[in-house]
């Protein structure tokens, strides 16, 4: 199906619906395809962050039979535009609306996420509930880390998987196929399904009330428990390098690579320390082949290393010196680190890398209160950490804790706000501070604290006010800087979190209300979630606040995370009597069940690397591109001068302009130009426009210049231009300019633009063009002026274009060329030329599509 364009009329951010990415995958449907879509509830700057979606969007296309695409929930604008233009969901690779698909998975991370799925369903006309749809709907699967307790969204899946995806997800779509191939039922699929490890079909078990419990009871006698699927050798699949390039800034806007997966240090409140085990580390030199084909295949400036706990890899400092040789022109970045494993040499490696700050998770801010949840971190090793961070030039430093935790006492509280201040003393100047971001206990199931209570609202924001008072007595809010969870969001988490298919009623009725969106804070509405929960007979309040009891069924017992439940309440009985356990890769192993050395799930730890076997760039410590720098006689930095010409085509013409320079910049990168760079603190490649396009602005001759530490191969640069960027930007010529020419902004004299009347409204459009050419001609004959009028700082200010107009004529094919000029530097946006001539107050949306057709430059 072809984009409709118009669906971008009045949407803040194009970007996220565009496609036509770089390493985005796109292949020919034929009736032996599997085609499916995958589907992240959340907006595409999050989805495009998040390395597990974009893993499987790699590994599923490395199939020749499956076809995978993406979607994402859109904003608000654009499903309106949707609804409003009968148009139904549809995927970003090839616009097919979602109930054309084979298959739909959905990667869910988030229990505030639900309310979205159920969005994306509705905008794609596809029934939410799974005994609704029948067999002409696609398949609905879902995955992801908040599925280890799939029950409040049960009813809306055909089936979910518990545990890695790797080989699963493969599994899952080859039966797909074979079902689509042989025209199975849809009833007759899941029973195959049901046979892969991992896959929890949920209309094969019902629920049963029991002593005011709602439990499950299975429908088969050979289905009973479902077992997480764990992938036991991340060494054996080449690891994902190749994601798709977002078109415009993504949260995480960097190359990831996952270094291990699981963790063994057993903090109790940690649900993913519990799900993810065993501890599976990928070989360093794997990884240091993964970051420079990455870095080759993206043009990314940064390179993220993920783990739950990546100061345990066990080759973290050769990993880190050994991508300081190899790649040494990306930034490197580690997520939150462990403060006891930050020793002077890993310090010195990182400190190479510019980073804007550096996460440290006490969690609790006394000693005793570690010892319950089993951090193992001691306040000399937090505050030594922090100390030495400080010395070494890092100005922020962000410190996660939480409340709530079980056991908790008011003096617990008064632990963060003193630990926080003894680690402020550490500082060595006033530019250093400190983030401290506090979160409320959510009991998760699989973990020790699976069966606590969590604190209700009030208590939340009680002891919300004790850090805030005691953190602002001790330093300004620029140096000791708050910051706190919605405790309302907190509530809703630990009920969907530890929630039965009670609630499913509960999340149709909230969608029903308007909830979407409901992780972010300006779409949260906590009234409405009341309301819902109300309406279907449910307390809220007392759903938050209610304790499981151990040795009774709960909610998710037919899931089975491979941790026992022997072991789950060993490590309670433990939190209770404040011991704690140590590190099963340091010590004996504490039968928490997970190992199964006969199935090859076990730790495993990478092997050593030897750094002389590591290739080494052109230097240890400086990027690929100052090695070539040319200093000339004066002393100065000898840099080459290019121009190039290229034209931007009408999809990459809804980014801003600085979203097109980033394209742009990562295309040059991708092609290995040693771009020079401005010198301080933040340095940026030295790259330059003639023109600040606006936004929905084609253009067939754009002109930039760049400045390089070397000479470079134009011909080389031509021809890679198009396997470096986006086709929607073509390379038209380039060519080195001397060093007396002037700056490109100061050579730019016009620019030729092309009006069309195009899409609804056109033939209305069509008929007023000549009456265009004749109000511009009377404009330039000096008969009326061309005033715009715009509001600057809240006075209202008028500009006459008219000395701009140089000239007006229509084309054989009925279009309206316009010549603008520039002048005293000054460009005025063609849009607001256009809307004077009709007598519009803003910009045309419909009706007619402009083109920039020529730069005039100057020689």
């Amino acid at each position: 199906m072809e984009f409709d364009f118009e669906l971008l009329r009045g949407v803040e951010k194009p970007g996220r619906y565009l496609n036509r990415e770089l390493n985005a995958v796109y292949k020919e449907l034929t009736p032996e395809t599997l085609h499916m879509a995958l589907a992240f509830p959340d907006l595409y700057e999050l989805g495009m962050s998040n390395y597990g979606f974009l893993l499987l969007y790699q590994l599923i296309n490395r199939e020749k039979d499956f076809f995978c695409e993406r979607v994402f929930t859109p904003a608000a604008d654009f499903a309106s535009n949707l609804k409003s233009r009968n148009q139904p969901l549809f995927s970003l690779e090839s616009s097919t609306p979602l109930g054309d698909f084979d298959l739909i998975g959905f990667s869910i991370s988030y229990e505030m996420a639900y309310t979205n799925v159920l969005l994306m369903l509705e905008l794609a006309e596809i029934p939410r509930a799974a005994a609704e749809r029948g067999e002409a709907y696609p398949l609905l699967i879902a995955g992801g880390p908040s599925m280890v307790n799939p029950e409040p969204v049960a009813l809306l899946f055909d089936a979910i998987l518990i545990g890695d995806g790797e080989e699963a997800v493969i599994e899952i779509g080859a039966q797909v196929l074979i079902a689509k191939k042989e025209k199975l039922s849809k009833r007759d699929l899941l029973l195959r399904l049901a046979q892969i490890e991992g896959v929890y079909v949920p209309s094969f078990f019902q629920t049963a009330a029991s002593e005011g419990e709602l439990l499950l009871e299975p429908l088969r006698s050979d289905y009973t428990l479902v077992h997480r699927r764990v992938f036991n050798d991340l060494a054996r699949l080449p690891l994902p390098v190749t994601p798709p390039v977002p078109l415009i800034q993504a949260v995480h806007d960097r190359l990831a690579l996952e270094i291990s997966r699981g963790c063994s240090r057993g903090c109790r409140f940690c649900q993913a320390g519990m799900i993810y085990r065993p501890v599976r580390e990928q070989p360093p030199e794997k990884l240091l082949a993964a970051a420079v084909s990455g870095a080759a295949a993206t043009g990314m400036e940064e390179l993220s290393l993920l783990s739950l706990s990546v100061g345990d890899y066990s080759q973290l400092l050769d990993l880190v010196l050994g991508m300081r040789r190899t790649c040494a022109g990306l930034d490197l970045s580690l997520p939150s680190v462990r403060a006891g494993v930050l020793n002077d040499e890993l310090l010195e490696a990182l400190q190479r890398s510019r980073q804007g700050g550096f996460t440290i998770a006490p969690e609790a801010g006394t000693q005793r209160l570690r010892d319950v949840i089993n951090k193992g971190l001691s306040d000399a090793e937090i505050l030594d950490t922090i100390g030495n961070l400080f010395a070494r030039g890092w100005d922020l430093i962000k410190l996660y804790f939480m409340i709530g935790l079980p056991g908790e006492t008011d003096a617990d509280v008064q632990g963060i706000v003193e630990l926080c201040g003894r680690a402020l003393a550490r500082s060595k100047n006033k530019r250093q501070r400190l983030n401290v971001s506090v979160s409320t206990f959510v009991p998760k199931p699989h973990t020790p604290f699976q069966w606590a209570e969590q604190i209700g609202f009030e208590e939340t924001r009680r002891r919300q006010e004790l850090i805030r008072q005691g953190l602002k007595a001790i330093a300004p809010g620029r140096r000791l800087n708050f910051k706190w969870h919605d405790s309302r969001l907190s509530l809703l988490e630990g009920v969907f979190s530890r929630g039965d298919r009670r609630l499913w009623p509960v999340l149709l009725r909230a969608r029903h209300l308007g909830c979407a969106f409901d992780a972010w804070s300006d779409h949260f509405n906590y009234s409405r979630w009341q309301q819902a929960f109300s309406e279907e007979g449910l307390d809220l309040e007392k759903l938050v606040a209610q304790k499981f009891t151990p040795g009774k069924s709960l909610p998710w017992s037919h899931i089975d995370c491979l941790v026992s439940e022997k072991f789950l309440l060993q490590e309670r009985e433990k939190a209770l009597q404040e011991e704690t356990t140590k590190d099963c890769r340091l010590d004996a192993c504490h039968a928490c069940g997970v190992c199964r050395p006969d199935r090859k799930i076990v730790n495993v730890t990478a092997p050593a690397m030897a750094l002389t076997d590591i290739p080494s760039a052109a230097s240890d410590s400086a990027p690929p591109t100052l090695a070539a720098t040319v200093v000339g006689a004066d002393g100065q930095r000898h840099e080459w001068r290019y121009q190039l010409a290229f034209s931007r085509g009408r999809r990459l013409a809804y980014l801003s302009h600085l979203e097109n320079v980033s394209v742009i910049i990562r295309g040059l990168r991708r092609l290995e130009i040693p771009l020079a760079f401005s010198q301080g603190f933040h340095p940026h490649p030295k790259v330059s426009f003639s023109h600040a396009l606006p936004v929905g602005l084609a253009s067939r001759h754009e002109v930039m210049e760049f400045r390089t530490l070397e000479a470079i191969d134009l011909d080389h640069l031509q021809q890679g231009w198009p396997q470096a960027l986006p086709s929607d930007l073509t390379c038209i010529e380039a060519c080195e300019l001397g060093a007396q020419v002037a700056a490109i902004d100061r050579r730019l004299q016009g620019c030729v633009y092309q009006v069309k009347a195009e899409g609804d409204s056109a033939s209305a459009w069509q008929a007023r063009l000549p009456e265009l050419k004749a109000v511009a001609e009377a404009v330039m004959s000096g008969q009326r002026p061309l005033l715009l009028q715009r509001q600057r700082k809240g006075k209202l200010q008028e500009v006459d274009l008219a000395p701009h107009l140089k000239a007006a004529e229509l084309s054989d094919e009925g279009d309206l060329i316009i010549r603008v000029g520039v002048l005293d530097g000054r460009n005025p946006n063609i849009f607001d030329i256009l809307a004077c001539l009709a007598g519009l107050d803003s910009r045309p949306e419909t009706g007619v599509v402009v083109t920039k057709m020529k730069s005039l430059m100057a020689l």
